[in-house]
């Protein structure tokens, strides 16, 4: 049976080649003529739908671990405002999600569900509660967003429509903002370093 994520990977690979066969060397001009069966609107160079559909599917696989991550933190967390941090995020990388997903369609005619398996790595938190757990958390929380900020600047530099271009703006921003109160918070609550200051992005 084919996985979800090698036929994905092989609807990327059919749509690129599309646009790719689309480029319209005689006039010496690289033109994209997307098919409508396509995409509606896809990025006006194999280069850029390239990224932006590497981009849309990373990301959107980066916050659903995000979100598992911070449901566990609903159940395990001490702090109400840890929790409230956690329910946030939730809202936020859920509607980005599906945000993604409508993008994906609408741009690329591809379908992308989150990838699971990148959350077997996270299971040892399970075994964690009240403190332990949310220091772990944090710290783990922390490099996570760094994740996140480092590709959302990649996707400034790169991607070409704007409504994505705004949503990169809008990751790095918020999540910058958190990975700060989370460094705040290991320091006053457990006296933790949180990491690389968010002054240096």
């Amino acid at each position: 049976m084919t996985s979800p994520t090698l036929q994905n990977r092989r609807r990327t690979s059919s749509m690129l080649t599309a646009l790719t066969l689309a480029l319209v060397p005689a006039t010496g001009v690289a033109v994209v003529a997307a098919p409508a069966a396509v995409a509606d609107a896809p990025a006006s160079s194999e280069q850029a739908a390239r990224f932006e559909v590497d981009f849309l599917t990373g990301m959107i696989d980066h916050h659903h671990m995000a979100v598992m991550m911070s449901q566990m933190c609903l159940e395990k967390a001490v702090h109400d405002s840890l929790i409230a941090t956690c329910e946030d995020i939730i809202a936020t990388q859920t509607a980005e999600i599906e945000t993604m997903q409508g993008w994906l369609m609408d741009w690329y005619g591809l379908e992308h569900m989150p990838d699971m398996t990148g959350m077997q790595s996270m299971q040892w938190l399970h075994d964690l509660d009240g403190e332990e757990f949310e220091i772990a958390f944090m710290r783990a929380m922390i490099r996570h967003h760094w994740g996140a900020v480092r590709e959302a600047e990649t996707c400034l530099a790169r991607a070409e429509h704007d409504d994505l271009l705004a949503m990169c703006e809008e990751i790095k921003n918020v999540q910058l903002s958190e990975i700060e109160m989370m460094q705040t918070w290991l320091q006053e609550w457990y006296g933790l370093p949180g990491g690389r200051p968010t002054s240096t992005a």
